[in-house]
């Protein structure tokens, strides 16, 4: 049912009695974590009618109509506060976006225990608001599927700070030396080094983003030295 990224996504779900799944698509998130006994109830969230259509039919397929509220609108603006949401998924959208989620919701954020992101891009800024607003990242994990690399953090209320280098990357990948991190960081390394080598060729070397380019190859040396 689920993809290699969701189910990711899904390992890192903690036990609880509802989660609001937002951008749920299918539906095929919340009807997992209930068919193995992980939340009892979920909220299921689009934006799409297609999507909450979709999801509907899933629910009503699965028989889940009873643990399974599908509602269709913009992200955490449909939830409500007596409806004692304790987990959050948003899974699949940019690292902004989800920022963007997570603020017009701040008051269901607070009383949830586990929020489970997974930005597709910004991932540093999105770390850095976690820790803005009283959560720690207790658990990240990162894929290659396909060729495209995702990373999964899951969050719970604490405070915890993060060097440069650790927003950038993720400090729990960094100390378990993730072989995935390491494949990402040559990767990009390289993407880099050629960038810088087209820019010098084109004699572009007093450009403001030939220097940022520069920088960007300088972290990415030190992730790789820690991996």
């Amino acid at each position: 049912m689920l993809s290699k990224r969701l189910d990711m996504v899904a390992s890192m779900v903690g036990k609880c009695d509802t989660l609001a799944d937002i951008g749920t698509d299918h539906g095929y998130m919340p009807i997992y974590l209930i068919k193995n006994n992980i939340i009892k109830k979920a909220i299921a969230a689009d934006i799409s009618k297609g999507s909450c259509n979709k999801a509907m039919q899933n629910v009503i397929l699965y028989h889940m109509e009873n643990n399974i509220d599908v509602r269709c609108g913009n992200g955490l603006d449909i939830i409500d506060e007596n409806d004692n949401v304790q987990g959050i998924v948003i899974a699949g959208m940019g690292g902004m976006l989800t920022i963007d989620i997570l603020k017009s919701g701040k008051n269901i954020v607070q009383k949830a225990s586990q929020l489970i992101l997974q930005p597709q891009r910004d991932i540093d800024k999105v770390r850095k608001y976690i820790h803005s607003v009283g959560f720690k990242i207790e658990n990240e994990n990162m894929i290659n599927e396909k060729g495209k690399f995702y990373t999964v953090i899951r969050a719970v209320k604490g405070k915890e700070d993060y060097s440069n280098i650790e927003n950038c990357f993720g400090k729990i990948l960094i100390e378990r030396r993730s072989p995935v991190l390491r494949e990402y960081a040559q990767s990009e390394y390289y993407k880099i080094q050629n960038i810088l080598r087209k820019m010098e060729y084109n004699i572009k070397t007093d450009d403001i983003k030939y220097r940022e380019f520069n920088e960007l190859l300088l972290l990415y040396e030190e992730v790789l030295k820690c991996l």
